[in-house]
């Protein structure tokens, strides 16, 4: 029932099928010629269901001038159920002016068998059962194109917010790209139109600025793809941070009143760009979850550097909330597995323990 509900033409299909059994039904209730408009009025919802731009008050109009002919000549009596269905069909899609002029009438049409005095029925309780059974019609089919108008402006956000974050997503790339690799091809630059200067003049010089613009391009590159490869990993990927960077980031924690001790083993600049886009991410959020969780505004970090790793311990205090079931955790170890990496955070000795062992080089990537 609910996908017939949110499909067009699933819920004029339903209403065709009902209308018909309605209008079969009529034909047992018919007197005289009363199957004649019985077998008139049969067919509408189906064509309806096979003419999806049909309008809607020539819907009604076939079932109800065939309906209000029978109840006034006293042939027919059960007609008035078809013309429920069909106003529902009507009320439920694009309804201009005449189409809401002859759902009115349609409203207001067992009242005119009552005028015009033919039946005992309708001068009782007749006219009003006929009447509350099409307002039901009514709002019902009305109820459906809402739920239709709302799916349809669903569907326009959704495409527009899609469209949106494409667009965002490129201008990112960009960004991220340019800030990867125009520092490294400005420098190669440099060394070259020093080396071009000095070529005549200074061969040896010259020689020194290629091997430089050498070495500067193939990192570069280096960084270029470990970048990509993150990229093709569904992870955001912001420039490579540099130690200052580092610095920066821990000494902003600093300023806010935290107590940082760091211990760093090896070289840190000496990691390529992957590992380091990422070890700031675990510094970043484990930080930021001290700040939130934690008893004492207080963290001890651990950085080695070997030849192969870079670890990255992260302590502090337990807080009185639990740090680990945090969306920020979660997508950090997706992304710390993105570049073959292990991950964990969890309580040890009544501290909350983050750590994070990462690759000095990914896979495939060096020059």
């Amino acid at each position: 029932m609910r996908s017939l509900l949110r499909d067009r033409d699933g819920f004029v299909v339903g209403a065709a099928v009902l209308g018909t059994g309605f209008a079969v039904l009529n034909l047992a209730y018919t007197w005289d010629w009363g199957w004649i408009l019985a077998l008139l009025m049969a067919p509408a919802l189906i064509v309806r269901a096979v003419w999806r731009t049909m309008p809607g008050w020539l819907l009604l109009a076939w079932v109800l001038i065939p309906t209000v002919i029978g109840d006034a000549a006293v042939v027919t009596e059960s007609a008035y159920l078809v013309v429920i269905t069909a106003l529902a069909v009507a009320a439920a899609g694009r309804t201009s002016r005449v189409d809401t002029v002859v759902m009115a009438l349609c409203l207001l049409s067992p009242f005119l068998i009552w005028l015009l005095d033919t039946t005992e029925w309708h001068r009782g309780v007749g006219a009003w059962i006929w009447f509350s059974g099409l307002l039901i019609g009514w709002v019902f089919g009305h109820g459906v194109g809402q739920q239709w108008a709302l799916i349809d402006e669903l569907e326009r956000t959704r495409t527009k917010l899609a469209e949106t974050a494409v667009a965002e997503d490129r201008q990112r790339i960009a960004r991220d790209l340019h800030d990867l690799v125009g520092h490294s091809f400005s420098v190669v630059l440099l060394h070259l139109a020093g080396a071009r200067m000095n070529l005549t003049s200074s061969p040896a010089e010259a020689a020194d600025a290629l091997r430089q613009a050498e070495t500067v391009g193939r990192r570069g590159m280096d960084e270029l793809r470990q970048a990509l490869m993150l990229m093709r990993e569904g992870t955001h990927t912001p420039a490579p941070p540099e130690r200052r960077e580092l610095d920066h980031l821990l000494a902003s924690y600093r300023d806010a009143g935290m107590r940082i001790t760091l211990d760093v083993t090896g070289d840190v600049d000496d990691l390529s760009a992957a590992p380091r886009i990422v070890l700031q991410d675990v510094l970043r959020e484990a930080l930021t979850n001290v700040a939130k969780h934690a008893s004492v505004p207080a963290a001890r970090i651990r950085i080695d550097v070997n030849p192969d790793s870079v670890t990255v311990r992260v302590e502090n205090a337990l807080g009185l909330r639990p740090a680990g079931t945090g969306i920020g955790l979660t997508g950090l170890e997706h992304r710390v597995a993105a570049v073959n990496g292990t991950f964990r955070a969890k309580a040890h000795l009544a501290r909350w323990v983050v750590e994070a062992r990462l690759p000095r080089q990914l896979t495939g990537t060096r020059t």
